[in-house]
């Protein structure tokens, strides 16, 4: 397949070969699109340079290693493609979401990995929308789903999967209530994510995030967060939170790496604490600009 340099704001990488995205294949008879045996990770650009990539590739790796799918590139091969795909996107104007998908690979039918000898790298890029609005000014509203996360013992949530079906009903709840994004509470009642987000919210001073044992992906600006929490000073604290205690938070938000912090300020069309930003998250989004700052002045990859 050709490579076009025309400045294309959507492109697919597959295998190495870089073409506008509508006309990239992959065959019917990948394991990925059969079966969901894929995992990916979701990277942003800044200054049209892709962010924190070493975290994403290893979480990658982790990833694949939890499904049995061994990656024969090593991270400086993809780590390449991506910065190659990037240059042939152009230097128009915004930035850049990457999703890179490794799968494993075409094959009979059948679920022994041994069928697909070679797995597939795909990577995808778009240009980010800028919103209507500025999230921290308005806040987003946010919808309490009723579909419950996958519990631990089904699906390992430290796998990131392109299996998303969970993920995809919520959101369904979620417009249909006119929310922006939907929070999940696990099968025990206990606080977990949103749909392409972790949550936290803020209570007479702390900031609180559900525990890893929640049935949550640890998310990469999920852990920035904290450590920005920690440098600052704010106290933290990951734990198991009931409905009660997120709808009588002083400030909430969620994070997520093409998003970064998003004020919730509407949860079931009731205000959150005072219906705005709060300070410690905008305090914190302070905080993560900074890094972005530091890594544009820095001129590293992040590999």
């Amino acid at each position: 397949m050709p490579q076009e340099r025309a400045n294309q704001p959507e492109l697919a990488n597959v295998n190495g070969a870089i073409a506008p995205i509508d006309r990239a294949v992959i065959s019917v008879t990948d394991h990925g699109f059969l079966y969901g045996e894929s995992v990916y990770e979701t990277i942003r650009t800044y200054g049209r340079r892709a962010f924190l990539v070493r975290r994403h590739l290893e979480r990658l790796e982790r990833s694949a290693a939890s499904i049995m799918l061994p990656l024969p590139w090593t991270r400086q091969h993809i780590a390449g493609e991506v910065h190659r795909t990037l240059a042939v996107a152009g230097e128009g104007p915004g930035e850049y979401a990457i999703r890179i998908v490794a799968t494993r690979g075409n094959g009979p039918f059948g679920y022994d990995p041994a069928l697909c000898p070679e797995p597939n790298l795909v990577i995808l890029v778009r240009r980010l929308s800028e919103p209507a609005s500025d999230p921290r000014a308005t806040g987003v509203t946010a919808a309490i789903a009723s579909v419950r996360r996958n519990p631990i013992e089904s699906l390992d949530p430290r796998i990131k999967s392109s299996n998303l079906l969970n993920n995809i009903l919520a959101a369904h709840d979620a417009r249909r209530a006119g929310a922006d994004e939907a929070v999940l509470f696990n099968t025990a009642g206990f606080l977990s994510e949103g749909t392409q987000s972790n949550i936290f919210f803020v209570a007479r001073g702390t900031l609180h995030t559900p525990s890893l044992d929640c049935g949550l992906l640890s998310g990469v600006t999920r852990d920035l967060v904290l450590d920005l929490a920690a440098a600052m000073g704010i106290p933290r604290e990951e734990g198991r939170y009931r409905r009660e205690e997120l709808e009588a938070a002083d400030e909430a938000f969620f994070t997520s790496t093409t998003r970064e912090l998003l004020p919730i300020c509407r949860l079931d069309g009731r205000p959150i604490g005072g219906g705005r930003p709060g300070p410690v998250t905008l305090r914190l989004h302070d905080g993560y600009r900074a890094l972005v700052e530091r890594f544009l002045a820095s001129g590293e990859d992040g590999i």
